[in-house]
C-alpha cells in the first residue's frame, strides 16, 4: 500500500483548491493500477469538495467503481468523512447517468 499525505498537496491545514486536488490525483494514478492507496488526512483538518472532486470524484469516473475498493482514508476527521461520502455518491449517481 502506497501513501499519499493530502497535506504535501495543500496550504496549510486546509483543502481548498481545485488545483491542488488534480495535483493529488495525479499523485494517485499512476499508482492505483498496481497498488492500494492510503490517503492520509493528517494534519489537514479542512476540506471542500472542490478538493475532493478530482481526488475522489474523477478518480471514480476514470477508473470506475471498484476502485474506491483500493482507496483506505485514514486520520480524516468526521467532517472530512462526510464530504468524500458526498461527493463518491454524487459521482456515482453522475456516472449511471453517462452510463444509462
Amino acid at each position: 500500500m502506497t501513501t499519499i499525505r493530502i497535506y504535501d498537496f495543500v496550504n496549510g491545514e486546509s483543502a481548498t483548491s481545485y488545483d491542488e486536488g488534480i495535483r493529488c490525483l495525479q499523485a494517485i494514478l499512476p499508482i492505483i493500477d498496481t497498488d492500494d492507496v492510503e490517503l492520509d488526512f493528517n494534519g489537514v483538518n479542512f476540506v471542500i469538495t472542490a478538493f475532493l472532486n478530482p481526488v475522489i470524484g474523477d478518480l471514480i469516473l476514470e477508473k470506475g467503481n471498484e476502485v474506491m475498493k483500493k482507496i483506505r482514508i485514514v486520520n480524516a476527521n468526521d467532517n472530512i468523512i462526510q464530504k468524500i461520502k458526498m461527493v463518491k455518491e454524487g459521482t456515482l449517481l453522475k456516472r449511471e447517468d453517462m452510463d444509462g
